[in-house]
């Protein structure tokens, strides 16, 4: 398996794994979440919409896995987004105290999988542009 290869089978996986919890948590709700708390009913509704976020994540890589060089400015958006969202995990962190186990977990997933998957990329398609706006035959 070469290297684009490889590349495309994680980001399918990935993008696999991502749609599928967003859906779920779409579905169930913050009753997903380890000890089934109670919540009012707007952070029911923060938690669902988040999750349709998350899901729409999993559905643009989907969508870039096919052709992965095709689409360099999607994929750092998504990777960026990922990020941010591991950085705001630890703001709540600190600010709020310490999540579940879990949950703590995967601030540290969050925080080094995306730029290592940038990276990944960037040596598997090296002929992108790293411009931050355009990737190669992207249209905006």
């Amino acid at each position: 398996m070469s290297a684009h290869q490889g590349f495309r089978w994680v980001l399918v996986l990935l993008a696999s794994f991502v749609t599928a919890t967003g859906l779920l948590e779409i579905a169930v709700g913050p009753a997903l979440l380890p000890g089934s708390p109670e919540v009012p009913p707007t952070v029911d509704s923060n938690y669902r919409f988040f999750a349709g976020v998350w899901c729409a994540l999993g559905i643009v890589m989907l969508r870039t896995a096919r052709r992965p060089g095709d689409h360099a400015a999607t994929l750092r958006a998504v990777f960026g987004a990922v990020f941010l969202g591991g950085l705001a995990r630890g703001v709540s962190y600190i600010d709020a105290g310490a999540p579940h186990p879990v949950h703590a977990a995967f601030i540290g997933v969050e925080l080094l999988l995306p730029p290592l998957m940038l990276l990944w990329y960037t040596r598997t398609h090296p002929a992108v542009p790293a411009g931050p706006l355009r990737g190669a035959g992207e249209r905006l």
